[in-house]
Order: structure tokens, then sequence, then C-alpha cells
């Protein structure tokens, strides 16, 4: 995995690590027997800064219907929260649970899909054909720098085939792009020339790592300015 990725990843790994002590925290409170007269207002307290600690810390790298889905669960769980029965607190308690499990999940899933996926040039490749369908193969050639008969092989090997630098860079940055863009759309992204580069596309810089995190960066802008 590259750096900008084992960035991306750690980032995902530390984010999955505060909604872990988020459950733990919620579970230790419905262990509590009996449940204190000040109870109530001290869980409030609490569950409103650990929402709040959740939405601060979402990753950048996830999609935007993955943070929209995110803000989602957290603005329930508040709003269960706030509309909390005092005869029965700990209902609260088990709803917040359940909404940061819920994140929690879709977080590990997005882990999952990185691990297999940067693990196998099959995987990649073959991702990498469903996100640009118009998309011939002598364009994804050229974004990968390798021989139309190289894909067709790589394809068809029986066994998994590890994956070059440049595959695993053009596969995450067109995961990135693709929701917002057409395959043409993601084409063109790839070949625009880039102050931010040296007055280069992203195709000609793509192979210099010192260029990997700033790519990255015009990646997660794009897909800001015309994400769903």
């Amino acid at each position: 995995m590259t750096a900008a990725l084992a960035g991306e990843h750690e980032e995902l790994q530390r984010f999955s690590a505060l909604l872990e002590d988020s459950s733990r925290k919620l579970l230790d409170a419905l262990r509590r027997s009996p449940v204190p007269a000040d109870y109530l207002g001290r869980w409030q307290h609490t569950a409103s800064r650990l929402s709040e600690a959740i939405d601060r810390s979402t990753p950048p790298s996830l999609d935007p219907e993955q943070v929209a889905e995110i803000r989602g669960e957290l603005l329930r769980v508040m709003q269960r929260v706030a509309d909390a029965d005092a005869t029965r607190p700990l209902d609260s308690v088990e709803a917040a649970l359940l909404g940061f499990e819920a994140i929690r999940h879709l977080v590990r899933d997005e882990l999952d899909r990185q691990a297999v996926g940067d693990g196998d040039a099959r995987t990649l490749l073959a991702g990498l054909k469903d996100a640009l369908p118009h998309i011939g193969l002598r364009d994804l050639a050229r974004l990968l720098d390798v021989s139309e008969r190289s894909i067709q092989r790589t394809l068809a090997s029986p066994t998994a085939v590890e994956p070059k630098r440049r595959l695993v860079l053009v596969a995450r940055l067109v995961s990135l792009l693709s929701r917002g863009w057409t395959p043409e759309g993601v084409i063109a992204w790839f070949d625009r020339e880039r102050p931010e580069l040296g007055g280069v596309s992203v195709l000609a810089a793509i192979d210099d790592a010192s260029y990997e995190q700033e790519i990255f960066e015009l990646a997660r802008h794009g897909r800001a300015q015309h994400g769903s």
C-alpha cells in the first residue's frame, strides 16, 4: 500500500477505534444498576460530547454518501437522547449504541474493501472496468502504462496477482472520482494539467512518489465539488 493510501487506512482505523471506545462506554452505562437519580442529565451530556467527537473525526477519505450516512446516524442518536424518557433512561443509551454500531460497521466495511482490493491486481482491474464502463481497453492501458495484452493476461490469471503501485493508485483515484464524474470525465481529470503539480497532468506526475499526497488531495477536492 502506498504512503497516501496507508495514511487513509490508518485514519479509518483511528476512527474505528474511536467508535469502538464510544460503544464500550455505552455498554458500561447499560450495565449500571440501579440507575443514579442524575443519570439522564449526565448521559445526555456524555452522548452529546461523543457524537460531536465522532462528527469532527469523520475521515475526509470517505465518500460523500458514507459521510451523509454517518451524520444521519448521529442526528438520530442525538434526537433519541434529546427525547429520552426520564422513567426509562437506558432506552436512549440502547438507541445510541445501535447508531454508533451502524457507523462502526460502515467503517469496517470500508477497511475490509481496501484490504481485499489492494491485494489482487485482478480485483482492482475488474473494479476499474466496472467504474469506467464506457472506457475502452486502450484508454485503461494508457492510464496504467501497460499494454492491453497485459491487462487481459492479468484478468485471466487463475491465481492472485500482486498489483503494481500505479494500478493501486489509479484504482483508488477512480474510486474517489467515479461517484461524481462520468467515466469520460474521470479520464479527462487524469489528463488535465495542474499548477499544483508543476503544470503537468496527474497522468504525467503519477509515477513521482513526491506528488502522491497532492494527487489524492486533488481527487478528494474534485469529488467534493462534483460528488452527489
